[in-house]
């Protein structure tokens, strides 16, 4: 049967440490203007690469709707290899935490790893499927813009601690975008360059200030008086377009890492 090759995978979520909208475009899509920074709270990918005719099977140890791992491997059309691909998930879903988006960015990296596609077929699927997708290729800490895909990497923060809780219910990502209204857009304290400044500088009361959420002026009653609680204390914010949110604490449970997606383990096994 000839030799697979098996890639382990770490795939890490991302908050966005600010995250304002500038304006709607003439596509649709809105126009953001955030911080992205990915942290140490991962999901778990295992991929098996082999000479085959096309096939894919995911396990997944959370029922995932139309899983996008599906919609890459639709797109790329690849009928010379079978994958599967066993995915263990922590980070939650529907929580404005990227899980998904960090899982195709794995799964493209391991098809890159072992030759399967290139390094600019992965961007462009990376593009094809979601607006995100593209920041977890490179990860670390970034300043985004455009619908998401306007990347500028910036060098990666690190020695900073945080916090994430998730409410237990997740937050429809089209349904919070819908709520939005144009009068609350650019409102921002601070550019994300700025609050980038602040945290290489360390300069906590501008973190505290430049930290910010345009989403969770849509989201329920109950949920933001936990943020606002949090913040009498802590720099604290919606995470994306929700459900979850964070804090930044010196005692976090987890930290900010440098990559969106980290392989942890390759080798070849008998197909």
């Amino acid at each position: 049967m000839g030799k697979a090759r098996r890639i382990l995978l770490r795939t890490y979520a991302k908050v966005n440490l600010c995250l304002d909208i500038i304006g709607k475009r003439s596509d649709g899509y809105h126009e953001i203007s955030s911080l992205f920074q990915n942290i140490s709270l991962s999901d778990r990918l295992e991929v098996i690469i082999s000479n085959g005719d096309g096939n894919i099977q995911i396990d997944s140890n959370m029922h995932i709707e139309d899983n996008i791992l599906y919609k890459i491997w639709k797109l790329l059309g690849d009928k010379d290899h079978n994958v599967k691909v066993t995915l263990e998930k922590n980070i939650p879903m529907g929580a404005g935490l990227g899980g998904g988006s960090s899982n195709a960015a794995g799964f493209l990296k391991a098809l890159e790893y072992v030759g399967v596609i290139t390094k600019d077929d992965a961007y462009e699927l990376a593009k094809a499927v979601g607006s995100d997708v593209p920041f977890f290729l490179y990860g670390g800490t970034a300043n985004v813009s455009g619908r998401g895909e306007v990347i500028e990497l910036l060098e990666p923060l690190s020695g900073f601690k945080i916090d994430i809780f998730y409410p237990g219910y997740s937050i429809s990502t089209k349904e919070a975008y819908g709520k939005l209204k144009s009068e609350w857009f650019n409102l921002a304290p601070m550019s994300p360059l700025k609050l980038y400044e602040a945290y290489v500088n360390n300069d906590y009361k501008k973190i505290r200030e430049g930290t910010y959420n345009i989403f969770e002026r849509v989201i329920p009653g109950d949920l933001l008086s936990r943020i606002e609680k949090l913040r009498q204390e802590f720099a604290a914010a919606l995470t994306g377009s929700g459900s979850a949110y964070f804090c930044i604490s010196s005692n976090g449970k987890y930290h900010f890492t440098q990559k969106g997606v980290e392989i942890d383990a390759f080798e070849e096994i008998e197909g």
